[in-house]
């Protein structure tokens, strides 16, 4: 046998396999967002989107990182679809602010300009969701809430410009009433007015918002005038011919009576005695049918009465006064007189009657409220505590029938019946 040798040849080592030491290549868009892509952990890569979003990115450069980095890191990206959205927003309200500021503009070039409209388009601004509180829209609200100032005020003017102009009126008529010497003295004063007030007036019609004035106010104002000129120009003749009457004893007289008297007296002509008008005869048959219907409401009053019937007593008593009203005038004193007696004692008799009910409902509420009262080991309720109640809702409408209800008094009753039940 051979002999194994102790000494191995020292073989060589194999050699170890080459480790690699190759890097994963960095994202595309890793330098754009300040590394974001690269960061080991999520608060990072958010740390870096914030300040990425600081410089300002353009839209499509936003969308591409969302698009990238939503399938890594949905929490980070949740700042960008903020960011996204907003720029959203913000396009959507820059379009509407645009579509109502030219609807503003539009209102605001009318020359007669609807108040219904100007108001409703703030409305419906708002509803839209338009930046109200922003360039231009808050400039054109201003222009629209000083136009609707306007016009609103102008027609508050029309109707103190009317108002004056009844005063005015007022003034020239009463003058009529007094000496002409009074109304000549006034002449100069009320001519003054009268001219100041057609020029407020025609200020007010010259006004550029006088166009978007109310339809009922531009016809206010223009009655208004054409009654004030009415008056005024009859005042002038009447007081010409007055003048004239009192320089020539033959020039006709003013068609106002309290001047035509006083002018025929310093002429030296009577006065004529005013003749009182005549009452208008009344037909006997007309007569007989109105006392005839008064007496028939009259009887059935004191019918009710002696029954004791206390609603039906009001009711007569109602009619009668009705009777009266019609035919008062037609009926003679002694009827009209009886029939006032009869008033009175219906009113007594409802008061009496009033009284008796109250009195009636006050022990059927004390009856009620006894049931609930019951010995100690005695239970509440059977059918005779059922027909107990029943006849006491029986009897309490038999008070309503003679009287006027007391709604407190039914409180406590049905509340008690319905305990006890």
């Amino acid at each position: 046998m051979f002999p194994f040798s102790t000494q191995s040849k020292s073989a060589p080592a194999p050699d170890a396999p080459a480790v690699s030491t190759k890097t994963s290549e960095a994202h595309p868009l890793d330098a754009l967002t300040h590394g974001a892509f690269s960061a080991q952990t999520s608060g990072e890569r958010t740390a870096c989107i914030r300040e990425w979003l600081a410089s300002s990115p353009s839209t499509e450069q936003l969308q591409h990182v969302f698009k990238e980095l939503s399938v890594k890191d949905k929490g980070a990206a949740k700042l960008l679809r903020e960011k996204l959205d907003e720029i959203k927003r913000s396009k959507t309200q820059a379009t509407i602010a645009l579509e109502w500021a030219d609807k503003a503009q539009a209102l605001l070039a009318l020359s007669k300009l609807n108040l219904a409209d100007a108001l409703a388009w703030q409305r419906d601004a708002a509803k839209a969701g338009a930046p109200l509180s922003k360039e231009p829209l808050a400039g054109l609200k201003a222009q629209l809430v000083e136009r609707v100032r306007a016009i609103e005020d102008l027609q508050h003017r029309v109707q103190v410009q009317r108002e004056a102009a009844v005063l005015l009126a007022q003034r020239i008529e009463v003058l009529s009433t007094k000496p002409w010497s009074d109304a000549q003295a006034a002449q100069e004063a009320l001519a003054a007015d009268v001219t100041h007030w057609q020029t407020e007036a025609d200020a007010l019609v010259a006004d550029a918002n006088w166009p978007s004035v109310d339809v009922r106010f531009v016809s206010q104002l223009h009655d208004a005038q054409a009654q004030l000129q009415l008056v005024w120009q009859a005042f002038q003749e009447a007081l010409a011919l007055a003048i004239a009457a009192a320089q020539d004893a033959a020039a006709p007289l003013p068609r106002v009576p309290v001047w035509a008297d006083e002018l025929r007296l310093a002429r030296g002509v009577p006065l004529e005695p005013a003749l009182t008008p005549a009452k208008p005869r009344v037909d006997p048959e007309i007569r007989a049918k109105s006392t005839a219907f008064v007496a028939e409401v009259l009887a059935k009053l004191e019918h009710e009465m002696a029954q004791g019937h206390g609603k039906a007593s009001a009711g007569a008593a109602n009619a009668l006064r009705q009777a009266l009203k019609d035919n008062g005038r037609l009926i003679d004193d002694k009827l009209e007189a009886q029939a006032h007696a009869a008033l009175v004692a219906a009113g007594e008799l409802e008061g009496w009657q009033r009284w008796r009910a109250d009195q009636l409902r006050e022990e059927l509420v004390a009856k009620a409220e006894g049931l609930l009262n019951r010995p100690e080991g005695q239970a509440i309720g059977g059918r005779k505590m059922q027909d107990q109640l029943r006849q006491l809702r029986d009897q309490w409408k038999l008070t309503d029938q003679g009287g006027v209800p007391n709604h407190a008094l039914w409180k406590r009753f049905d509340e008690a019946c319905n305990e006890a039940h």
